[in-house]
């Protein structure tokens, strides 16, 4: 072995498979030899560490895991056991350090939510969580994006991390996933809170009321506009002069139909919706029907009321019971009918 015994690497490599083959014990001699040769490495010394904490040596692990600590922050077993040391102390805000440390280098660590969820137990540990991703890490992405198998407490740790770290660290595409997953579990409120904080549209319980978001290209999740895959429903995207969006609505069946929906979770109360049919003759306005309901239901489905002193623009008061926790805020048009469609807002309190 080349430079054997001084070279620390080929030490710490013949630790590393006596460990494996041999057993803890029958490494601590090697590591040892790997510090002689190098004993500011924070890996040889974490390696001593290791082959005495699975030997039982618990005061002589403790006193590696000592050095190394105070050799950098690289070391993923320095980070995990003194990551553990602080949860057994209940020393949250220690424990958040250290699990910041370790995923910053590998934010895709396949012990990620194990470590991620011993953290977030406690609502002590959540909030020393959000205090690292407030300053945005590189694992708070990964962290909402792979939501793979978690279960349901895990989930709401994440609704709850979120919360608490406000606006800012993430897109509302990091929000997406996160709501469709909890959609698909019944459970809207954490939903849309998630929602709304990152993709929420201020004033108003619609998102993308004026549909600057809209992109037909993308599928939709979430609280986002969903919109009709029949082949005799049309829908474009159409820019005004100051570089905003609205859109055209168009029905060539010979009934009528659901063209747009949105999923909204409201409390029982009083609300008003209003939107607005730019450069819509007034007859073909009048023609778009409007539902808030549990499901795609027509029969619930009615004309809006002029709005006075505004033009193009209509309202509808609705009255929403505990029936369901969620409903669909749908826009339909009749057979053959046509409308351009914008500023869609769902007020409440009125």
């Amino acid at each position: 072995m080349v430079g054997w015994p001084y070279d620390t690497g080929a030490a710490r490599a013949k630790a590393a498979i006596a460990f494996v083959r041999s057993g803890p014990a029958s490494a601590i001699g090697y590591a040892r030899r790997a510090i002689l040769s190098d004993p500011i490495s924070a890996q040889a010394v974490s390696i001593l560490g290791r082959a005495e904490l699975f030997s039982q040596h618990q005061l002589e692990a403790r006193k590696a895991f000592q050095v190394s600590g105070q050799l950098g922050w690289r070391d993923a077993m320095t980070q995990i056991y003194w990551l553990d040391q602080a949860l057994q102390d209940e020393n949250y805000r220690v424990a958040a350090e250290r699990l910041d440390a370790l995923l910053r280098q590998t934010p895709d660590d396949e012990n990620r939510d194990r470590f991620l969820a011993a953290v977030a137990a406690t609502p002590e540990g959540r909030a020393a969580l959000a205090e690292r991703l407030k300053l945005a890490p590189p694992w708070a992405l990964p962290m909402a994006y792979d939501l793979r198998d978690l279960p349901t407490d895990a989930l709401l740790q994440r609704v709850d991390l979120m919360r608490r770290t406000g606006k800012g660290v993430w897109e509302c595409a990091a929000s997406e996933v996160l709501a469709q997953k909890l959609i698909t579990q019944n459970l809207l409120d954490d939903a849309q809170s998630v929602w709304a904080l990152n993709c929420g549209s201020a004033g108003s319980l619609v998102y993308d009321g004026g549909f600057e978001k809209f992109d037909m290209l993308k599928p939709a999740t979430g609280f986002a506009w969903q919109i009709s895959d029949r082949g005799d429903v049309e829908i474009a995207v159409l820019k005004n002069a100051t570089g905003g969006q609205s859109l055209s609505l168009s029905n060539r069946s010979t009934r009528t139909l659901p063209i747009l929906n949105q999923l909204v979770v409201l409390k029982p109360g009083r609300y008003r919706l209003v939107w607005r049919t730019p450069e819509t003759p007034l007859t073909e306005a009048r023609q778009i029907l409007t539902s808030l309901n549990c499901t795609f239901d027509l029969s619930d489905a009615v004309e809006g009321n002029a709005v006075a002193g505004k033009q193009n623009t209509w309202s509808r008061d609705v009255i929403v019971d505990r029936q369901c926790p969620a409903r669909r805020l749908t826009f339909w048009l009749p057979p053959r009918a046509e409308a351009h469609l914008d500023n869609v807002e769902l007020l409440t309190e009125y």
